[in-house]
C-alpha cells in the first residue's frame, strides 16, 4: 500500500502532470462560476481532449476540474445569490446574507479555506480507506437510495424560510416538475402537453438557472427601479481570524466527514452532502436561530462537505467501476476511451493510474487553494459593479449556459418560465431552494421507490426490512415532523 502510494505521488508531482492539475483547476473554477455549467459539463467538454493525452495527466486535469467546480459555485452564491452548482445551494443561504452585510471577502475566504480543508481530507480518507468504503458502498441497493433521498427532501422543507409549510408546498412545486416526461417504468408521457422537448423531462439545468438567476434578475431590476438595491461597502480581511478559525475546525471536520460518506453512496452526490451538513451543524450550533442570516458555519459546512464528497465519488469509480455522480460517469467513459476496464481489476492492473489520481485529489485541493485565493479581490469588484452594468453581464452568462448544454432555444425560453415562476414564489414568500432541491432529488426517490417495488413484487415491507433504509427512513420522517412541533409550542407559548 505504502509503496503504490509512493509511486502514485512520483507520478503526480512531475512538472507536466502539475501543470495539467492547475489547469483544471482554473477551467473548474470557471466552470463552477457560470450557472449553469457544473463539472459534469466541464467534463464533457474536456472528454475528447483527453483522448489524446496520457492517462495520468488526463485524469489528474479532470478530478482537479471536478473538485475546483464543486467550490466555484460557492463564489456567485455568495457575491450574487445566485448558486453556480445544485450543491451550492446551501452556501447562499447564509454565503449571500453576509455578502450584503458587506463581508463578502471574509465569506469568500471561509469557502476557499473550507473547500480546500474538505479535498484534503477526503483525499486522505480515499487514499487510507478506498476498499473498505468501496465495501460499504456495495450494501446500498435502491431501498437505501431512496430513503437517503427521502431524507434529503424532507430536511430541505424545513430549513429555509420561516414557515415549514410554505417549505413543503415549494418541495411538492419541485416533485410537480419531476414527474413531467415519459415514465421510465411504463413509456407514457405524463404531463407533456404535446410538446416534444419535454418527453425527456425538464432539463435540470434550464430550471436552476431560471429559478435561481432570472429571479434574481427580476428582483435586482425592481430594486433598482424602486432606489431600495444600495451596493455594499466592503469591509474587513479576506479571511477569518485565527479566533473565527479556531470555531469552525469543528465545523470544516464535521462537513468533510459527512461530505466523504455520502460522497461514497453512488447517486447520492454532493447536493445531498452539503444539504445535510448545512442541516447537522445547524442542529448542533448553539445559536440554530442565526442560520440564514448570515453566520460562517453556514458557508464552511456546505463548502466542506462538497469538496469532500469528491474523494468519497471516486471510491465506487475506482474500486467497483459504479460512477458515484455524473461527473464520475463522465469520467468513467474517460478510462473506457482510453482502453481501460473501470472496477475491481484496475487497482492491480494500473496501480499507478489510480494511486496517481488519488494522490492528486489533495493536491488539486491545494492548487484551487491558491487559485480561490487570488481570485477573491476579482470577485469582490464583480460585487462592486452598478446594477446597470452587472443585470445585462448575468443575463447573457444564463443565456449561454441554458443554450449551450443541449443547444436548444426551448431551453432558453424554459429560463424565462422558471424565471416568472421563481420571481412569483420569492413575492409571495415561498422558498426557492426547496424547488429545485427537489427536482434534483425527485427522480432519485422515484425510481428507486418503483424499483424496490418491483425486487419485491409490490411489497412496501422491503424498506422496513432492510436495517439502513429503516433507519434513514425513521430519521426522515423525525426531520419532518419535529418542526412542526416547535411551531405548535411556540403557538401555545405566545397563547
Amino acid at each position: 500500500m505504502l509503496e503504490n502510494i509512493t509511486l502514485g505521488f512520483q507520478h503526480a508531482i512531475l512538472p507536466f502532470n502539475l501543470l495539467m492539475i492547475f489547469t483544471g483547476v482554473c477551467l473548474g473554477i470557471v466552470f463552477g462560476v457560470l450557472p449553469g455549467l457544473q463539472s459534469a459539463s466541464g467534463l464533457a467538454i474536456l472528454l475528447p481532449i483527453t483522448f489524446f493525452m496520457e492517462p495520468i495527466p488526463a485524469f489528474l486535469m479532470m478530478v482537479a476540474l471536478y473538485m475546483a467546480a464543486e467550490y466555484g459555485g460557492s463564489i456567485s452564491s455568495i457575491a450574487l445569490g445566485i448558486p453556480g452548482t445544485p450543491p451550492a445551494v446551501p452556501t447562499t443561504w447564509d454565503g449571500f446574507p453576509l455578502c450584503q452585510k458587506g463581508l463578502a471577502k471574509k465569506a469568500l475566504g471561509v469557502s476557499i479555506t473550507s473547500s480546500a480543508i474538505g479535498g484534503i481530507i477526503g483525499g486522505i480518507i480515499l487514499i487510507a480507506a478506498v476498499v473498505p468504503l468501496a465495501e460499504f458502498a456495495l450494501r446500498f441497493g435502491p431501498t437505501e437510495y431512496f430513503a437517503v433521498a427521502l431524507l434529503g427532501l424532507s430536511l430541505v422543507a424545513n430549513l429555509t424560510g420561516k414557515s415549514a409549510i410554505k417549505g413543503m408546498i415549494s418541495v411538492l412545486i419541485g416533485l410537480l416538475v419531476v414527474v413531467v416526461g415519459i415514465d421510465i417504468f411504463t413509456g407514457y408521457p405524463r404531463f407533456t402537453f404535446g410538446i416534444p422537448q419535454l418527453l425527456e423531462g425538464v432539463p435540470l439545468v434550464p430550471a436552476f438557472i431560471g429559478l435561481f438567476a432570472i429571479s434574481k434578475i427580476f428582483q435586482y431590476i425592481e430594486e433598482e427601479r424602486t432606489g431600495i438595491q444600495k451596493i455594499p461597502e466592503m469591509r474587513g480581511s479576506q479571511f477569518p481570524s485565527l479566533k473565527e478559525f479556531k470555531g469552525l475546525i469543528v465545523t470544516i471536520l464535521r462537513g468533510s466527514g459527512i461530505g466523504t460518506l455520502i460522497g461514497i453512496i453512488p447517486g447520492a452526490g454532493a447536493t445531498i452532502a452539503s444539504l445535510i451538513a448545512y442541516t447537522e451543524e445547524k442542529r448542533a450550533s448553539k445559536h440554530p436561530e442565526k442560520f440564514g442570516t448570515g453566520v460562517l458555519e453556514g458557508v464552511s459546512a456546505p463548502e466542506s462537505a462538497n469538496n469532500a464528497a469528491v474523494g468519497g465519488a471516486l471510491v465506487p469509480l475506482l474500486a467497483l467501476g459504479i460512477p458515484g455522480s455524473g461527473s464520475t460517469a463522465v469520467m468513467m467513459g474517460g478510462l473506457m476511451l482510453q482502453g481501460l476496464r473501470p472496477g475491481p481489476l484496475l487497482m492491480p492492473e494500473h496501480p499507478d493510474l489510480v494511486f496517481s489520481i488519488l494522490v492528486g485529489v489533495p493536491i488539486a485541493a491545494l492548487f484551487m487553494f491558491v487559485v480561490g485565493t487570488l481570485g477573491i479581490r476579482l470577485w469582490v469588484k464583480v460585487i462592486s459593479m452598478r446594477l446597470p452594468i452587472l443585470i445585462p453581464f448575468v443575463l447573457g452568462l444564463c443565456i449561454v449556459g441554458a443554450y449551450g448544454v443541449a443547444g436548444s432555444i426551448f431551453d432558453v425560453v424554459l429560463i424565462l418560465f422558471f424565471g416568472i415562476l421563481g420571481y412569483l414564489l420569492e413575492k409571495f414568500g415561498f422558498p426557492l431552494a426547496p424547488v429545485i432541491l427537489a427536482i434534483v432529488l425527485g427522480s432519485i426517490v422515484e425510481s428507486n421507490f418503483r424499483r424496490a417495488l418491483a425486487i419485491s413484487g409490490g411489497s412496501y415491507m422491503i424498506f422496513l426490512t432492510h436495517p439502513i433504509s429503516l433507519a434513514v427512513i425513521i430519521l426522515a420522517i423525525a426531520s419532518f415532523i419535529i418542526p412542526f412541533i416547535r411551531m405548535r409550542r411556540k403557538r401555545e407559548v405566545s397563547l
